[in-house]
């Protein structure tokens, strides 16, 4: 027998019955105030989430395949990404491109057209 176990957070771990009840609980609550047509795939109620682990309101960890999914692939709280967010947060929050015209819009959008194939001009 091992005398003393250490559990690494950046793993895995299922603690309870999944869904766990206080995931069950939230779950519900939910079902009450959320409109059906946000649709979820799976019972996981998020809590915290670091790289590619993330946790559930239970304490279970999972490993999350879909940390970023159809924005980027840093997982979760990626440290410079945490950094850049903290940097804009001090300068500007809202931001919506159709309302207002922003610099780094802009330099986005060059960036990307002068990056496609071709020699047209091009939107992006």
């Amino acid at each position: 027998m091992i005398a003393s176990e250490t559990v690494r957070l950046d793993l895995p771990q299922i603690l309870t019955s999944l869904p766990g009840p206080r995931a069950k609980a939230l779950i519900e609550r939910d079902a009450n105030v959320i409109s059906p047509s946000y649709t979820r795939s799976y019972p996981l109620v998020a809590s915290s989430g670091q790289g590619a682990i993330v946790e559930d309101v239970d304490g279970n960890r999972f490993l999350d395949c879909t940390a970023g999914i159809a924005v980027v692939a840093t997982g979760h709280c990626h440290p410079e990404v945490v950094a850049a967010i903290q940097r804009q947060s001090e300068r500007l929050i809202h931001m919506s491109g159709t309302d207002f015209y922003y610099e780094n819009m802009v330099e986005l959008a060059e960036k990307l057209a002068a990056s496609a194939p071709g020699n047209v001009a091009r939107r992006v």
